[in-house]
Protein backbone atom coordinates (compact mmCIF):
# COMPACT_ATOMS: atom_id res chain seq x y z
CA UNK A 1 0.00 0.00 0.00
CA UNK A 2 1.03 3.54 -0.90
CA UNK A 3 3.06 4.73 2.68
CA UNK A 4 1.37 8.26 2.29
CA UNK A 5 -2.41 6.90 1.82
CA UNK A 6 -2.35 4.14 4.15
CA UNK A 7 -3.14 6.06 7.15
CA UNK A 8 -5.93 7.65 5.73
CA UNK A 9 -10.04 6.90 7.35
CA UNK A 10 -12.39 6.11 4.56
CA UNK A 11 -16.07 6.31 5.07
CA UNK A 12 -18.46 4.87 2.78
CA UNK A 13 -19.51 8.11 2.11
CA UNK A 14 -16.96 9.58 0.94
CA UNK A 15 -15.36 11.07 3.94
CA UNK A 16 -11.68 11.43 3.95
CA UNK A 17 -9.27 11.82 7.12
CA UNK A 18 -5.94 12.08 7.86
CA UNK A 19 -4.63 11.31 11.12
CA UNK A 20 -1.48 12.67 10.75
CA UNK A 21 -2.24 15.86 9.75
CA UNK A 22 -6.04 16.58 10.82
CA UNK A 23 -7.01 17.17 7.08
CA UNK A 24 -10.64 15.97 5.87
CA UNK A 25 -11.78 15.96 2.83
CA UNK A 26 -14.88 14.75 0.90
CA UNK A 27 -14.69 12.77 -1.90
CA UNK A 28 -17.99 11.47 -4.41
CA UNK A 29 -18.34 8.14 -5.33
CA UNK A 30 -15.78 8.04 -8.53
CA UNK A 31 -13.36 9.68 -6.00
CA UNK A 32 -13.81 7.40 -3.25
CA UNK A 33 -13.44 4.38 -6.08
CA UNK A 34 -10.01 5.57 -7.34
CA UNK A 35 -8.63 6.29 -3.59
CA UNK A 36 -9.36 2.89 -2.60
CA UNK A 37 -7.94 1.43 -5.85
CA UNK A 38 -4.83 3.57 -5.41
CA UNK A 39 -4.57 2.28 -1.41
CA UNK A 40 -4.26 -1.49 -2.76
CA UNK A 41 -1.39 -0.19 -5.13
CA UNK A 42 -3.15 -0.45 -8.78
CA UNK A 43 -1.84 0.94 -11.40
CA UNK A 44 -3.11 4.21 -13.04
CA UNK A 45 -3.79 1.85 -16.13
CA UNK A 46 -5.55 -1.00 -14.03
CA UNK A 47 -7.63 1.95 -12.14
CA UNK A 48 -8.46 3.39 -15.68
CA UNK A 49 -9.90 -0.43 -16.95
CA UNK A 50 -12.12 -1.03 -14.00
CA UNK A 51 -13.51 2.94 -13.56
CA UNK A 52 -14.55 2.40 -17.63
CA UNK A 53 -16.15 -0.89 -16.67
CA UNK A 54 -17.80 -0.02 -13.26
CA UNK A 55 -19.36 3.05 -14.75
CA UNK A 56 -19.96 2.16 -18.22
CA UNK A 57 -18.09 5.62 -19.65
CA UNK A 58 -15.06 6.38 -22.08
CA UNK A 59 -11.36 5.88 -20.98
CA UNK A 60 -10.93 9.62 -22.24
CA UNK A 61 -13.59 10.65 -19.01
CA UNK A 62 -11.81 8.30 -16.57
CA UNK A 63 -8.31 9.47 -16.85
CA UNK A 64 -9.37 13.02 -16.44
CA UNK A 65 -11.33 12.15 -13.67
CA UNK A 66 -7.98 10.13 -12.38
CA UNK A 67 -5.47 13.03 -13.27
CA UNK A 68 -7.98 15.38 -11.10
CA UNK A 69 -7.75 13.32 -8.30
CA UNK A 70 -4.18 12.46 -8.25
CA UNK A 71 -3.32 16.39 -8.67
CA UNK A 72 -5.64 17.18 -5.66
CA UNK A 73 -3.20 14.21 -3.41
CA UNK A 74 -0.50 15.67 -4.18
CA UNK A 75 -1.61 19.14 -2.82
CA UNK A 76 -2.33 17.09 0.01
CA UNK A 77 0.81 15.88 0.07
CA UNK A 78 -0.31 12.69 0.09
CA UNK A 79 0.99 11.20 -3.53
CA UNK A 80 4.43 12.25 -4.82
Amino acid sequence: MNEKLKHLALSDNGFVFDPNTGNTFTLNETGLFILRALMQDKTEHEIKLELVDQYETDLEEVSKDLSDLIIQLQELGLRS
